[in-house]
């Protein structure tokens, strides 16, 4: 499914005859969701809703919500629809009273979160992380492998949880676990992360042997981070037995509201973006992101 931005643009431009009025509802309803399909790119099996019709303030327009589902991961559009249901437009309105990137950042809670990097960098990196999700492991190498050699003292990286559950079924056991290694010790949730994202085949393989017993395989890689970096055994024990899954769950609802529907997703000093980037493009967006961190800190 196209990421939210192209799906907005297509519809800025676009201006597309849905129904006639002598059509009936069900053919409009049809039609519409037919439109929304072609212009996002949605797969087959994505779900599309449409919500109930509201006056709005654009004259002769009605405000119709419609939400596209795909993979437990939900998008609500807004769009206009004529009233007599002959044209369904997408406005977007753009407020110029704020930094957007400024407004992101401050919408992400980043007080406890791990991270690396210089603490006071002038560039703050967000990476919204799924352990299981291959690309994230792509992306997870390829970025700290560029900020630690050419960025560490003007860039840090912060890490944040989305796991699709749907589609990943141990990724909210594995952060969950982190959550506890980071309670008791940063360098035995690093030495977990890193595991786990280089060696991603072989956690799934181990997950997948272990049958029901899954979950517990994940646990064995926690308590082996945990015993490399000496932490004490029983209180991350009692942390994994708990798998209170409420910081990952805020972490998650985080992400929603600042439309991350994907991983991984990046927000540079406030800039989304969204899928895996080459080292090369990665290079480009932290050396823009550095050039211009003095004039966003000056507030110009």
């Amino acid at each position: 499914m196209k990421s939210l931005p192209v799906l907005l643009l297509l519809f800025v431009s676009a201006v597309s005859a849905i129904a006639q009025t002598t059509a009936d509802a069900g053919t409009i309803d049809r039609r519409i969701e037919r439109q929304v399909r072609a212009y996002s790119e949605a797969p087959p099996d994505a779900k599309i809703t449409q919500g109930a019709r509201t006056p709005s303030k654009f004259a002769g327009y009605d405000n119709l919500p419609v939400t596209i589902e795909f993979n437990g991961v939900k998008k609500t559009v807004d769009f206009l629809i004529a009233k007599d249901s002959s044209k369904l437009l997408y406005i977007t309105e753009i407020d110029l009273s704020e930094d957007p990137y400024a407004k992101n950042m401050k919408q992400i809670d980043l007080t406890g979160r791990p991270y690396r990097g210089a603490q006071n960098a002038a560039v703050t990196v967000v990476l919204y992380d799924d352990f299981e999700c291959p690309f994230c492991s792509q992306m997870y190498v390829a970025l700290f492998n560029e900020v630690m050699t050419r960025y560490r003292d003007r860039v840090k990286v912060v890490m944040k949880d989305f796991p699709i559950l749907d589609a990943h079924p141990w990724a909210m056991r594995a952060a969950v676990d982190a959550h506890c290694l980071a309670d008791q010790s940063l360098p035995a949730y690093w030495h977990f992360s890193d595991y786990v994202h280089t060696h991603q085949q072989e956690v799934m393989a181990k997950y997948r042997e272990a049958g029901a017993g899954g979950p517990k395989a994940i646990d064995t890689l926690a308590a082996t981070s945990a015993e490399k970096s000496g932490v004490k055994p029983e209180p991350l024990q009692a942390c994994i037995a708990r798998q209170d899954q409420t910081p990952v769950e805020l972490s998650m609802a985080e992400g929603r509201s600042l439309g991350v529907s994907a991983t991984p997703t990046l927000f540079v000093n406030g800039q989304e973006i969204e899928g895996i980037l080459s080292a090369e493009k990665i290079r480009m967006v932290l050396d823009r992101a550095v050039a211009e961190a003095p004039a966003t800190r000056s507030g110009q």
